[in-house]
């Protein structure tokens, strides 16, 4: 079975229970943090990927970071996962619940990469620029800063890009002479 199934599938499970039990907001917290834990640390992602070590010692790693910080339910999950040898795909699995989250709550995802960080008010152009795009009646917006645009902004909506870049309009130019 391909990984995006998989990951898409337990990511299903874990929202409708929740849901089920009433306890969304909880676990979608835990995951928040959990994401967060697997982007800080590189060593922690690979500890889960890695096939060498045992699924024992994953638990017992899992055990001392969450057994106390997080839900029952999502404690479950990840003890669930490592024991049908499925730990390898908790990052991605975690990545796909907050996508299904996202589409229960009808929250649109964008990116916005520009030169400078983005001041409120120019936030908050984006966000009701998109939200007239998506129809969707929030919005969730990763910033990001890259110095090599020279000017502009490129915007990411799921699988759209709106390059409104200078270095954009230049590579542009360049094709067209070319």
């Amino acid at each position: 079975m391909s990984e995006s199934r998989v990951t898409s599938r337990y990511a299903k499970s874990l929202i409708s229970l929740t849901m089920e039990q009433g306890m969304l907001e909880e676990v979608y917290q835990d995951i928040i943090d959990f994401t967060k834990i697997c982007k800080q640390s590189r060593d922690f992602t690979l500890m889960l990927k890695n096939p060498v070590i045992r699924n024992d010692k994953k638990r017992q790693i899992l055990k001392e970071l969450f057994f106390n910080r997080v839900n029952k339910v999502t404690y479950a999950f990840f003890e669930i996962m490592i024991r049908k040898n499925r730990g390898k795909y908790l990052p991605e699995t975690a990545v796909a619940f907050k996508h299904q989250y996202n589409a229960v709550h009808e929250i649109g995802m964008a990116k916005v990469t520009t030169v400078f960080p983005l001041d409120e008010d120019l936030r908050n152009e984006f966000k009701r620029l998109i939200k007239s795009f998506t129809g969707k009646r929030q919005i969730e917006l990763e910033e990001v800063t890259n110095k090599d645009l020279v000017g502009g902004f490129v915007l990411n909506l799921g699988d759209r890009q709106m390059d409104e870049s200078l270095k954009g309009k230049l590579n542009e130019l360049k094709l067209k002479f070319s």
